[in-house]
């Protein structure tokens, strides 16, 4: 059997309740369990480099790394949850695995299948490790590639705005999410002859949205904030950027924004779509403070989300949970195949198989499942010892 090496991709999230600490993530490399990469701007090469990408997440909308990993020709390794399995085609199950055509889904929370996953791939063959790769790369162009997200847009927004009036709004909790999955969309319906504004705190990418020719607004969200007086503000804010634009159509992401933009969009008789690009922390099972911060969650997004043209989740789970708490009628609750992948962007590149490795992209967090990783390794090592 291969001998691998394993690291670690993302960014240090210290904002998050669910965060790593980075001392943890320098005692594990020190102890040689991982090399960690830091965060990187532009993920190809790193994928390219490496043999398998892993994400054993507790919880997800669709996530971007295993897309761009299947749309590089990756086989992966992810968790049998909302979000994840969406990514593995046709998984048939074989003793404690489901091993699909271009990749192994595992139970969360599970280092020792997560181990048993990770030897499977390793006893593949040059040849069978490349066909799961390639099947990877057509599931994406077939379910997951941006075309298809983009024509959704142009659609609704050909259904919902006014024919007189070329302002559209997005509104979100970064100017960086707005820009790294997003822009091709943008670009989309700026290229139609919209005119694009963005309303989102300033961060590293409000210049890039700038200099792609989009109107920016600055906003002011603690996306972790439970302060109500800051949310007030925010409420106001929104009010009053939304009235300036008179917008035909707004679009709503994360949780914040869907809450209060869509909140505000309804009593001022906007046209407006929620995007839940997944549930986040409070729906991920914990404790009584957290079921009741759930509680105040449904009840914010139940109120809110009345009158909201449409409501669209990246899974059918997601739609689910919020048709099961009663947040939404039936006929408001729509499937985004995922936010996209370019698929020619993130096209496979050749690279020289020296080594066999497995990468976690993901931010540094415990919902990441990056927990289980480290532990899994640790079986791993001590079986070959």
């Amino acid at each position: 059997m291969k001998t691998p090496k394993f690291y670690l991709l993302g960014k240090c999230d210290q904002s998050n309740p669910s965060s790593i600490p980075l001392d943890t993530i320098q005692r594990w490399e020190q102890e040689g369990y991982i090399t960690y990469l830091g965060e990187s701007s532009d993920v190809r090469s790193i994928i390219a480099q490496h043999s398998c990408i892993i994400l054993p997440s507790y919880r997800e909308g669709i996530p971007r790394s295993l897309l761009e990993a299947m749309s590089m020709s990756k086989p992966i390794i992810t968790t049998d949850v909302s979000g994840c399995k969406e990514c593995i085609k046709t998984p048939q199950k074989q003793e404690n695995l489901q091993i699909g055509e271009n990749g192994i889904l595992i139970p969360p929370k599970d280092p020792h299948t997560l181990s048993c996953a990770i030897k499977t791939i390793l006893k593949l063959s040059d040849k069978e490790l490349k066909t799961m790769g390639e099947n990877g790369r057509k599931y994406a162009k077939e379910r997951f590639e941006i075309s298809h997200t983009i024509q959704t847009y142009l659609n609704t927004v050909a259904q919902y705005s006014k024919t007189n009036n070329l302002n559209l709004v997005f509104i979100s909790n970064t100017s960086f999410g707005m820009y790294n999955f997003r822009l091709p969309i943008l670009q989309a319906l700026q290229n139609r002859g919209y005119t694009i504004h963005i309303i989102a705190p300033l961060d590293s990418s409000t210049q890039l949205l700038k200099d792609a020719g989009f109107i920016h607004h600055e906003v002011k969200i603690n996306s972790k904030g439970l302060n109500p007086f800051e949310d007030l503000c925010l409420s106001f804010r929104l009010a009053k950027l939304l009235r300036q634009i008179n917008p035909s159509l707004v679009f709503n992401y994360t949780i914040k924004p869907a809450i209060y933009a869509s909140m505000i969009s309804n009593l001022l008789k906007l046209p407006n779509i929620a995007i839940i690009t997944g549930l986040g922390y409070v729906f991920i099972e914990g404790g009584i403070k957290k079921k009741i911060l759930k509680k105040l969650v449904c009840f914010l997004y139940k109120n809110a989300l009345k009158k909201t043209q449409e409501v669209w989740f990246l899974n059918q789970d997601d739609r689910d949970t919020f048709l099961t708490h009663s947040i939404l009628s039936q006929h408001q609750a729509k499937i985004l195949n995922s936010e996209g992948v370019d698929t020619d962007h993130f096209a496979p590149i050749p690279h020289d198989g020296k080594e066999f490795s497995f990468v976690l992209i993901a931010r540094m967090l415990w919902d990441k499942g990056v927990g289980e990783f480290i532990e899994a390794i640790k079986i791993l090592k001590k079986s070959h010892d």
